[in-house]
């Protein structure tokens, strides 16, 4: 559970940085041309609640990660995947090896007309 969590929060880490990565760009765009102050105040308002979703929905992640009931239903969810992609595969694996082997090659090269 406990490298779970670390790593979980690596990702908050991560995104964090990345925000002020982003946020720097910005920055540096904007000091060559200046936008209004009310027009920064939107930005910045909007730049620290997506960086404030972004910490809630890892956060969230991480506690449904250490939830058991979690664990089983991606266990339920990976097997229903896994079912459906076997059976998908099996299906046109099948279909591929019934037509006749003329059908799977290209068209010949026709001559160009005179």
């Amino acid at each position: 559970m406990a490298d779970s969590r670390r790593a979980w929060d690596q990702v908050g880490q991560d995104f964090t940085s990345l925000g002020h990565h982003v946020k720097r760009h910005y920055e540096r765009e904007a000091g060559a041309e200046r936008p209004a102050p009310e027009d920064q105040r939107k930005v910045e308002a909007a730049l620290r609640q997506l960086t404030d979703s972004l910490d809630r929905v890892f956060t969230a992640l991480g506690d449904a990660i250490r939830d058991p009931e979690f664990g089983e239903q991606v266990k339920k969810a990976a097997s229903s995947l896994n079912e459906a992609l076997s059976s998908t595969f099996a299906g046109t694996t099948r279909r591929f090896r019934s037509k006749p082997e003329e059908e799977h090659r290209p068209p010949p090269d026709t001559p160009a007309s005179p």
